[in-house]
């Protein structure tokens, strides 16, 4: 029978085998008919107008929302002041009034401080101990303890940050009306008060802007893995729908036309959104771009490709679009953590800081600091761009390779 996969193989061969025999001509026509084919199939599946055309807005908008204030601000804590004194309400007021802190309540004790934060109502407890003032005025050292909840990494860090600037304030002031009572004029007693200081400069993010830190890494992060699930959905379903002789028919019976031209459209589409996506947070969050942004436009392209080629790779290992979208999610899933941005490579052990350099997301986010953020040479980003490049290459090859064998093997077709 005509229809039957043997009969299917045997055209899959026999086009394969005229597939580089055609005039430039054809294996353009060929190509072009691989495009429109996929556009249809595109428009005409449920899962990739919304998976493709219409889940990455919301999924970026609701992302960017989450970071519209730039620095966490009103963080609730507890304050117990056993002290009750006037340098005790002082700090209590210079809690309140710092931008980061919100003191919710003044409790009598640490049991019902300890409480609010295990409601959940609060960060941390504030805690100010008797004869603070006392020990303060004799020259000695009280201690302003702060209890806080560190499965919070980012909010204990906002918090002990703000109470250190508050708690210094306080004392500098402190220590200069003194020092004033006792006849110094203000600009020895501001000295005497703090005779050798810290003068801190912040670079790159002098704001400490956790908008700039975390939202230009966690959308590419989130695009990575539209980006390699599209691309193992639409080579997959291919075989596992038992298309692939009409496919590469299409494309002539070339296998690199073939694949071509079925990614072409989504290499367009996610490179287009992916500047769309820096146009979107350098004009309306203010991410800057110090350095080149044709380099940044580069690594996001080769972004694009290293993802579409490691997706090809997984599907041509066995042909099993479950098995595909399974190490699809499985790479791209928890690449957050192995990217070097909330943990530094460095720190971590070297079977970590192996699997992050095997994952693309980590050289292109190295781009983005390098050229978003510190304003480096485009040559600095040289090495990553070229790892990017790598990615693309090496994955893609085995896969197309691992393809051409899986046209040739209509048995493996069908496999969910």
């Amino acid at each position: 029978m005509s229809g039957s996969p043997l009969n299917g193989h045997e055209n899959v061969s026999d086009a394969s085998r005229t597939a580089d025999t055609g005039s430039g001509a054809q294996r353009a026509g060929g190509f072009l008919r691989v495009v429109r084919r996929e556009l249809k199939r595109i428009s005409g599946s449920p899962f990739f107008v919304v998976f493709v055309l219409i889940m990455p807005y919301p999924t970026f908008l609701v992302l960017s929302l989450a970071f519209l204030q730039p620095i966490p601000r009103d963080l609730p804590v507890v304050v117990c002041d056993m002290d009750h004194s006037t340098l005790s309400r002082q700090i209590t007021r210079f809690m309140d009034a710092s931008p980061a802190l919100w003191c919710m309540e003044e409790v009598p004790d640490m049991q019902a401080a300890a409480a609010r934060v295990r409601e959940g109502r609060a960060h941390a407890v504030i805690y100010l101990p008797q004869m603070l003032e006392q020990d303060t005025l004799s020259g000695e050292a009280s201690p302003v303890m702060v209890f806080l909840n560190n499965q919070w990494l980012l909010t204990s860090g906002v918090i002990t940050r703000a109470v250190r600037d508050v708690v210094v304030a306080a004392s500098e002031k402190y220590d200069r009306m003194l020092y004033m009572a006792e006849g110094s004029d203000p600009p020895q007693a501001a000295w005497r008060a703090e005779p050798i200081r810290v003068d801190l400069h912040p670079l790159f993010n002098p704001g400490m802007n956790y908008r700039f830190f975390l939202l230009p890494a966690v959308l590419p992060v989130v695009l990575q893995m539209f980006i390699a699930m599209a691309a193992v959905r639409a080579v997959g379903m291919e075989f596992r729908a038992r298309t692939a002789d009409a496919w590469l028919q299409a494309a002539g019976g070339s296998p690199a036309l073939a694949l071509l031209g079925k990614l072409a459209p989504y290499t367009l589409y996610w490179t287009a959104l992916s500047w769309f996506m820096w146009v979107w947070l350098h004009r309306w969050f203010d991410v800057p771009i110090q350095g080149s942004r044709l380099t940044l436009a580069a690594g996001t392209f080769l972004l694009v490709l290293a993802y579409q080629a490691v997706a090809v790779l997984f599907v041509a290992l066995k042909g099993n679009l479950r098995l595909a979208n399974s190490l699809a999610g499985f790479y791209c899933g928890p690449a957050f953590a192995f990217s070097g941005i909330t943990f530094p490579h460095l720190g971590m052990p070297w079977p970590a800081r192996a699997w992050g350099l095997l994952l693309p997301i980590t050289h292109y986010l190295r781009v983005v600091n390098e050229q978003a953020f510190m304003g480096a040479p485009a040559e600095v980003s040289i090495k990553s761009l070229l790892a990017l490049l790598l990615f693309t290459v090496i994955p893609g090859v085995w896969g197309y390779g691992k393809l051409r064998w899986l046209f040739r093997a209509p048995e493996k077709w069908g496999q969910l």
